[in-house]
């Protein structure tokens, strides 16, 4: 039903808005655009109450304030255009008496080679035009792309009233009656439609912008104003005075449509403003106070009140263009562009062009002053100009210098060229004194200085090393020292002879890069500067990474040099990396040769029943078919022994129920398992160790144990976790037991036990089985080595 409705409407509705367009565009061409405001002064009398830029009356010499006598050769008065609309619009010829009482006939010529300034044209003809040529591709593309779309329809429709008023309100200053028509029908649905257009939009989200009472509520409203609007322009039903308060109320509703708008966007902004919707109601809302807020402060607004517009509405009709494009690109990509960084650029740049306009506003007052009667109204133009003007081209200058500079000062880009250069070079780095000559060659390629000296500072004993004696050196070592306590990792210090990068710290003490000053004997630049606090940023980081890195190296080495037990910090960082490798072990197995053993083993089978073998080929082939079985399960069982799937997620008592069922349907012994529910749950480390304990235990006791029956106790008990082990098998000597623990498995468990700081018990005799208890705590001490690291930053997982 939609589809054939969509066929018939679209062409009358094209038809109808191309006859509207020729009739605007052939009165904008017929008729020269005059550009008078009449006032009805006490005795009846019309005065000239403002005049428009670009109109004929400015270069005809009529001036604010002259009386005028007569249109056409009659009084002013009965001239339906200055009774109806205030206007002398379409007249061809005006008797104007001007402040000195001096009277002028002034002619206007009218038809196809009437007076039309090139400004007029321009103004009211070539950028409106040019507007709805934009909004029409706009419209054109979107029907390609979403014509079965209810908010793309919505949004051309948005597009076409706000061309049509555009372009027709130069039609309405010739007080054409189409022209006003067009004006105060369709300039007010603008909010309505827009708002209609959010709803539609935002279903697809299941977000409802505004109620259909509030819609239609609107509708009604603006419906009976523009009703009156229109009874004015066609009929003599309403007085000139009726019509002032009509025509305030019309100005009312388009403020007042503005005002919704932004109103149910500030409200769904703040509603939404947690969630996904954030940008999207933040880039709407900012999009709709530019677009509108010229328009409804510069004209809307003083008009209302009675007064004169500030600035021409051809002028301030042009911000409108923000909407069409934010829309269209809101409903044509999948992507949000990044308004919080618009509105810092826009902060800042409006911010930056306030002063500037301010002193050329005053400039222009000064030249102007005396030789000229420019209203306070004209200084505000100007004003709002020049701060416009200065705006937009510091944009266009950021974007400007954004794609050519680049290309014309190749010299300048080369600090970017080496900061890429460089970060990739410290990637490969694994020594101090590496980093030190990738650092020192990169300063001495771009920069023309005459030394470059890698500085130690102790803050503690008050000296500095790797310095000699000459006064140079010298001073710059007392320097550095007076100023040490300031001293900042990352930063840029300025000394006697150069400046100074502080590219880390150990406790106490600082490395500092000394650069010296540079040999054509000029100060360093505003770009040099960046780059080299970028240089010591990035070399601050990988100077602490190799820091870390080497205090690991020197605790594991302390700790082998040690006779007494090994540290439980090294044993955990031990079997982190054990268990790391076990899992790119079994991702490897299953990825690859698992996969492989599929694949062969798929073919094989479509081979035996895609083709006819005999008897004796089919029962060799299916005894492959068995191995190539065997084979793909035995890969899988190492790939969960190496890594247990899901061993996380499972919690400790399902991790060792999994294990215990996987034992009972291969071992020849039972297992019972007498859990308790855990009241804080273990983090992944704890839960990997106990798995890995079960898992050896029971290994054990397959192998070697001969037992029948297998129990596990496993329960937490006053911050500690308690586990038990017992079976009935042959048990062993516990004294050989120590002394044979290099050749068994049980020697891991006490190793993992003393990892997580726990204890272990073993009691066993021969003949009386096994019994292992182990004492965990639940929350591990974390040590510090001797440079005064957490020693559980080594650790990975």
């Amino acid at each position: 039903m939609f589809k054939p409705t969509l066929r018939i409407s679209a062409p009358l509705f094209l038809i109808t808005f191309l006859v509207i367009l020729l009739y605007l565009t052939l009165t904008i061409i017929k008729e020269p655009f005059i550009g008078v405001e009449l006032v009805q002064g006490s005795k009846g009398d019309y005065f000239v109450k403002a005049l428009e830029p670009a109109g004929q009356a400015i270069s005809k010499g009529i001036l604010v304030g002259d009386k005028i006598l007569s249109v056409n050769g009659a009084p002013a008065g009965q001239y339906s255009n200055v009774k109806k609309f205030f206007s002398i619009e379409k007249s061809n010829s005006v008797l104007v008496e001007h402040s000195n009482k001096d009277r002028q006939l002034i002619e206007f010529n009218r038809g196809w080679y009437g007076d039309h300034s090139s400004w007029e044209l321009f103004i009211q003809l070539y950028i409106p035009l040019i507007s709805l040529i934009l909004f029409a591709g706009f419209s054109s593309f979107l029907y390609s792309k979403r014509k079965n779309d209810s908010a793309a329809l919505m949004l051309m429709l948005f597009f076409a009233t706000i061309g049509l008023c555009y372009y027709s309100s130069a039609a309405s200053y010739r007080s054409d009656p189409v022209g006003f028509s067009i004006i105060y029908l369709v300039l007010p649905s603008v909010p309505i439609i827009f708002l209609q257009f959010m709803n539609q939009y935002m279903k697809r989200y299941n977000v409802v912008f505004i109620s259909k009472a509030g819609l239609i509520g609107m509708l009604s409203t603006f419906g009976a104003v523009e009703l009156g609007m229109l009874l004015y322009v066609w009929t003599d039903l309403l007085s000139n005075g009726a019509f002032v308060y009509v025509r305030m109320l019309y100005y009312g509703t388009l403020i007042i449509g503005n005002f919704i708008c932004i109103y149910q966007l500030v409200r769904k902004f703040l509603q939404y403003r947690k969630t996904k919707f954030n940008s999207l109601f933040k880039i709407t809302l900012v999009s709709h106070i530019v677009a509108f807020t010229p328009f409804t402060a510069m004209n809307l607004l003083p008009l209302f009140i009675g007064g004169g517009q500030i600035l021409p509405a051809a002028f301030t009709s042009l911000f409108l263009f923000v909407l069409p494009i934010v829309y269209f690109y809101l409903l044509t990509s999948n992507q949000l562009f990044d308004i919080d960084f618009i509105l810092t650029r826009f902060k800042y740049y409006t911010l930056l062009s306030a002063l500037p306009a301010l002193l050329l506003t005053l400039a222009i007052i000064g030249v102007l002053k005396g030789k000229a009667d420019v209203s306070w109204i004209g200084y505000i133009q100007i004003f709002l100009s020049s701060y416009v003007v200065m705006t937009l081209f510091l944009y266009v200058k950021e974007q400007i210098d954004h794609k050519f500079r680049p290309k014309l000062f190749k010299a300048m880009y080369s600090y970017q060229d080496s900061l890429d250069r460089f970060s990739r070079k410290v990637a490969t780095v694994m020594k101090r004194a590496d980093l030190e000559a990738v650092l020192k060659q990169e300063i001495s390629d771009l920069l023309p200085v005459n030394r470059i000296d890698f500085v130690l500072v102790d803050q503690a004993d008050g000296s500095v090393h790797k310095l000699g004696e000459s006064d140079e050196e010298k001073g710059t070592s007392l320097f550095l020292l007076q100023v040490a306590e300031s001293l900042q990792v990352g930063e840029m210090v300025e000394l006697p002879h150069g400046i100074g990068l502080v590219i880390g710290r150990q406790r106490s003490k600082y490395h500092v890069v000394w650069i010296g000053s540079k040999t054509n004997h000029t100060r360093f630049n505003s770009d040099e500067l960046r780059w080299l606090k970028t240089l010591a940023n990035y070399s601050s980081i990988v100077f602490e990474n190799l820091y870390l890195i080497e205090g690991l190296i020197e605790d594991l080495e302390s700790e082998v040099r040690k006779e007494q037990t090994t540290a439980p910090w090294v044993l955990r960082l031990l079997f982190c990396l054990s268990e790391n490798e076990r899992r790119k072990l079994a991702a490897d197995l299953h990825d690859s040769a698992l996969q492989d053993q599929l694949i062969w083993y798929r073919k094989l089978e479509g081979l035996m029943n895609d083709y006819p073998i005999s008897d004796n080929l089919s029962d060799e082939l299916n005894e492959i078919k068995e191995g190539l079985l065997d084979v793909i399960h035995q890969i899988r069982e190492t790939c969960n022994e190496l890594r247990p799937p899901l061993l996380k997620e499972m919690g400790v008592i399902e991790a060792v129920e999994s294990i215990v069922e996987h034992s009972q349907m291969r071992d020849n012994f039972a297992v019972d398992f007498r859990p308790k529910p855990f009241a804080h749950p273990l983090n992944e480390e704890q839960i990997t160790a106990i798995y890995r304990i079960v898992q050896e235990l029971l290994r054990n006791a397959a192998k070697h144990a001969q037992a029948n029956r297998v129990t596990l106790e496993l329960e937490q008990r006053k911050g500690r976790i308690y586990f038990r082990y017992k079976d009935d098998g042959i048990g062993m000597d516990v004294d050989y037991m120590k002394a044979s623990f290099e050749h068994m498995g049980l020697s891991g468990i006490k190793e993992r036990v003393a990892s997580l700081e726990g204890e272990i018990t073993f009691r066993s005799k021969r003949g009386s089985g096994l019994e292992v208890v182990i004492n965990l705590p639940e929350t591990m001490t974390t040590g510090r080595s001797e440079r005064g690291l957490l020693r559980d930053s080594y650790l990975i997982s």
